[in-house]
């Protein structure tokens, strides 16, 4: 049966079906982190800062995914080349702005154990045009 070309598209509806065949190709559970959001303390005597823990903004499924081509390339006396990262999460308005420099850390690689412990710095990130899919484009962090 056509569907006459003056009907109007629920882009809402499509959206919340595509969300659910999106996590189908979630691979990891992962936390977003914001590393600058810690309340932080100076004392003296220590002559060191406090060590709060960073605040998670965001948990769940997400598809970790490396990208074929470093960001910088590798200049061949060492391993001069960072690992891209694409990582995928359900769209979520409530998850707010994740910027450059936020945290994405894989705590559950599932079958894949490379990536459990994985921590990615966040290069940036957009959400899909029809809101199923935030999409976090990372480098693979020099501490993980």
């Amino acid at each position: 049966m056509p569907i006459p070309a003056d009907s109007p598209i629920d882009f809402a509806r499509i959206a919340m079906e595509m969300r659910d065949a999106a996590t189908r190709w979630y691979n990891a559970t992962v936390d977003i982190v914001d590393p600058n959001a810690r309340e932080v303390e100076w004392d003296p005597e220590t002559n060191a800062y406090s060590n709060d823990p960073e605040v998670t903004i965001w948990s769940g499924r997400a598809r970790v995914q490396p990208i074929a081509v470093a960001s910088t390339p590798d200049i061949g006396i060492s391993e001069g080349a960072i690992q891209r990262v694409r990582v995928q999460v359900t769209y979520d308005d409530t998850i707010g702005l994740i910027r450059k420099g936020m945290r994405v850390r894989v705590t559950d690689g599932a079958q894949n154990v490379n990536l459990e412990g994985l921590e990615l710095v966040v290069r940036d990130a957009i959400n899909s045009s029809y809101g199923w899919n935030t999409t976090i484009e990372c480098d693979v962090s020099a501490d993980g």
